[in-house]
């Protein structure tokens, strides 16, 4: 069977090494052991041959051997310099090497282990000796290269899990995610699809080979490996989409719209939230792309864990806000918080940060010319932009952050861990948001904009919460009147 199904866990076996380990013989035939070769073959060895010296290549194979055994026949003039060039030639990859040495003793066994080969064996060559030597040596690598590869995994963890922390939004996380995992495993298609048990449809919310796309309607009927991973709710694991029979059906779609499809594996880890699946993890891969190790699957199921729990903040997120409708906390019209909440959230954030030495942002954005769409349009229109723009807020904070109206035509944002450079940014980016915004009731190029006054605290002219007020909102005259961005931060010099 070419998928593997787990539970909950991609297990270490769950994506069997298809390749079997691959010996060079280097050196005349003559000079081997009789039936060396058939030796190796029968015991699952694929083995290939070349001369000595080997062709000269300045580059590393496409597939390298992962040992290399070199036969010396009679004495071998500068057997050390042979033995040298083996071990260090590039078209090798650094493939140990073992040399069996027909004549010359124990003295030309040591002469080879000097010069750098793994192993050595003085003749009569005894096979099955000579297989657990082998199976030692290709042991002793594969432990190397997984205390390697575990070490690269959890630096690329960390650092992922970084720039994942430096996010601000659920989009934003997913993009990271699918970005760095196509990157470290040289992926032709990695997304993230949010979809659930039943649905027929999916939604991709981050794609790493188009990062445009972050709100695209698909057929799940397409992709029989997100069917499967969210039906059974285990991840799915497909080494050759073109023999398994789930793709059996697509397969035959391909075939009546004359379709040249080059997938080759295929991977669908699902993301539970709250204990319902809620999204698939989706990898592919086409022909010559490197091929997913089963440590590679763990690695990206790990992702696909990250992701869950970016979910489930977002789910709690909007539970606390519905929570706050029904305490009559929000604004009506904004679906923001209110002043009262906005003054209780400022006196709580202020002693948090004063007791345990933190810092945090307060920002007040003004939106302009909502006067002049009010005296146009009429006081509905008025009220329908300032609910968008109170909408694109609440989509462009982080979990824990806070974003209330403070007046008519104004919002507070309290940013928890943010400096004024971090408040300035967000401002930044919330104009970009409303200038790609289209607005039903404004024509082309009527979008309004927005003015900010920004505070940071810790500042030395903070003492109570209510400075905080005094201080954002001189910031916010002053970046109205004086700033060229209209961006103004107090205990900046204009």
């Amino acid at each position: 069977m070419n998928y593997t199904l787990t539970r909950s866990k991609v297990r270490p076996g769950a994506l069997p090494d298809q390749t079997q380990p691959k010996i060079l013989l280097v050196g005349e035939a003559g000079s081997r052991p009789d039936g060396l070769e058939r030796f190796l073959v029968r015991g699952g060895f694929q083995v290939t041959e070349a001369p000595f010296p080997p062709p000269a290549l300045d580059r590393v194979e496409t597939h390298p051997p992962d040992l290399v055994i070199f036969a010396v026949g009679t004495k071998q003039a500068r057997l050390a310099d042979a033995v040298r060039d083996l071990a260090s030639a590039p078209r090798f990859g650094g493939a140990p090497v073992i040399v069996l040495v027909a004549d010359g003793g124990a003295d030309a066994v040591a002469e080879a282990l000097q010069a750098g080969a793994l192993d050595a064996m003085m003749s009569p060559v005894h096979f099955g000796e000579l297989r657990a030597r082998i199976d030692a040596d290709l042991r002793m690598r594969r432990e190397l290269a997984e205390a390697r590869d575990a070490l690269r995994s959890r630096d690329l963890l960390f650092d992922i899990f970084q720039e994942v922390s430096a996010a601000l939004r659920a989009d934003e996380i997913f993009q990271t995610l699918v970005r760095r995992v196509g990157q470290a495993f040289g992926l032709t298609h990695c997304s993230f699809v949010l979809t659930a048990p039943g649905e027929d449809k999916g939604r991709v919310v981050a794609v790493y080979e188009n990062p445009a796309i972050r709100d695209l309607r698909v057929e799940l009927s397409r992709y029989p490996e997100i069917q499967e991973a969210i039906r059974t709710e285990r991840p799915v694991i497909i080494h050759d989409v073109h023999e398994h029979p789930l793709f059996e059906s697509i397969r035959q779609r391909w075939i009546q719209q004359q379709l040249e499809v080059n997938v080759q594996s295929a991977v669908a880890l699902p993301v539970f939230v709250q204990g319902r699946a809620a999204g698939v993890f989706f990898l592919r891969t086409v022909q010559g792309d490197p091929q997913l190790r089963s440590q590679d699957v763990g690695f990206a199921n790990t992702m696909a864990q990250a992701a869950a729990r970016v979910l489930e903040n977002e789910e709690r997120r909007a539970a606390i806000y519905r929570r706050q409708i029904s305490a009559g906390v929000t604004d009506v019209l904004t679906g923001c918080a209110s002043l009262d909440a906005l003054d209780r959230r400022v006196r709580d954030e202020f002693e948090r940060a004063r007791r345990y030495s933190l810092r945090f942002a307060l920002v007040v954005i003004d939106v302009d010319r909502l006067r002049e769409v009010n005296e146009r349009l009429g006081q509905p229109a008025g009220d329908r932009v300032l609910a968008e723009i109170g909408a694109m807020m609440q989509r462009e904070i982080r979990a824990p952050d806070f974003v209330a109206r403070y007046g008519g035509d104004e919002f507070a944002l309290i940013l928890p861990e943010t400096d004024t450079h971090g408040g300035r940014q967000f401002v930044e980016r919330l104009r970009q948001v409303v200038a790609r915004h289209t607005f039903p009731d404004l024509g082309a190029g009527q979008g309004p904009t927005l003015s900010a006054g920004v505070v940071a605290f810790p500042h030395s002219e903070v003492l109570r919460p209510e400075d905080l007020f005094t201080q954002v909102e001189a910031a916010l005259e002053r970046g109205k009147q004086h700033e060229p961005d209209r961006i103004g931060v107090a205990g900046e010099k204009t």
